[in-house]
């Protein structure tokens, strides 16, 4: 369902990221104008466009698994969550460089465009070498006897993948760019060519490192919250945030699902745009940028205002999923039948190889 809503998904994550970027650093930019004792200037409210962009609905996806939610509406909120992470990462660092090289108050072509290069080389470089590392890894287990070693495979899955993210970081590309498409190669071609018992295990191996780092990032903001010394607190900006916040995902999601619908057999209905706009929660990846660099009351005021949007959209967003699925009447109780006759056969499968055995 991934591959099958995949330029959907890229839609929204590319070009949507890009518009809400726009948008909340133009909003922010206009409100702070009456606010001159911030010294904010446009790069510092394109900058925190670009981060707070980074959606990440953990929550709302998890009660989609539990309902079992339209599986085409899990993949859209999932693949935009997935990929817009990986744009908002570069599109901070371009507009970071960008900002190193003018004055900010005045347009300067030639840093925009020396940014934009820097954008589509890092972002393409990390995509290219991800996707390599996925695909090398495919070929070794379709075309080696590597399958005989079940823990070897899940090992090198594994293994496989952490390079990516070392060599990219190495070339001075995004890690975290080329380990996502490194994954996202590998789920669609190299887990079809594990063995039945390295299946399961490199899923639940997965399964166990996805809980823990969720569990660790959250107890991170929250006790950021309470024992960073230098937060710089404006309730009047937080609310300029939030506002910002609701144009920028309003100007991504209605105007490109229109878009997309001109061109799709299965369209994106209104419920399921309405259920997007309120899935457009901020979590590790916006607080993860916003962290980075606190060394001015400006990026303190920035990482401040991102850990109240984080923890105001988890806790409020998620709350109230479940009321807006029932509200917007989206069906739950969807089954995916592959998916769950490819897992019963591959759980027999490991039963009969141990009873062989």
């Amino acid at each position: 369902h991934f591959f099958r809503n995949f330029g959907a998904i890229v839609g929204y994550a590319f070009l949507g990221t890009t518009i809400s970027t726009l948008a909340i650093g133009c909003v922010l930019y206009g409100i702070t104008r009456v606010m001159p004792y911030l010294n904010l200037t446009f790069t510092d409210t394109l900058f925190f466009g670009a981060l707070i962009s980074a959606t990440d609905p953990v929550t709302v996806l998890a009660i989609f698994h539990d309902l079992h939610v339209d599986v085409d509406l899990y993949a859209l909120v999932f693949g935009e969550s997935v990929l817009n992470d990986a744009v908002a990462i570069v599109l901070s660092g371009s507009v970071e460089k960008y900002g190193k090289s003018t004055t900010g108050a005045t347009f300067d072509a030639k840093a925009f465009f020396e940014s934009l290069g820097n954008f589509l080389g890092i972002f393409s470089g990390a995509f290219a070498l991800g996707t390599l590392g996925g695909m090398i890894n495919a070929l070794l287990t379709k075309y080696t006897k590597i399958s005989d070693h079940p823990l070897l495979e899940t090992t090198l899955f594994f293994l496989v993948s952490y390079s990516t993210y070392l060599a990219a970081d190495a070339a001075g590309l995004t890690g975290i760019v080329a380990i996502l498409f490194c994954g996202i190669s590998q789920a669609h071609y190299t887990y079809n060519n594990l063995s039945s018992e390295s299946k399961l295990r490199t899923k639940q191996l997965f399964e166990l490192l996805n809980m823990l780092a969720e569990n660790f990032v959250f107890l991170y903001i929250g006790v950021s919250t309470f024992t960073f010394t230098k937060h710089n607190w404006r309730v009047e900006f937080i609310f300029s945030a939030f506002l910002a916040i609701i144009v920028g995902r309003a100007l991504n999601i209605y105007p490109i699902s229109f878009l997309l619908n001109l061109g799709r057999k299965n369209k994106i209905n209104y419920n399921f745009q309405h259920l997007m706009m309120f899935s457009g929660l901020r979590g590790a990846i916006a607080f993860a940028l916003a962290i980075r660099n606190t060394s001015s009351s400006v990026r303190q005021l920035l990482l401040s205002t991102t850990l109240v949007i984080v923890i105001a959209t988890v806790i409020g967003c998620g709350g109230f999923t479940t009321q807006m699925l029932q509200w917007l009447k989206i069906r739950v109780g969807v089954t995916d039948d592959t998916d769950t006759h490819n897992e019963t056969t591959a759980v027999r499968n490991l039963s009969n190889e141990r009873l062989n055995e």
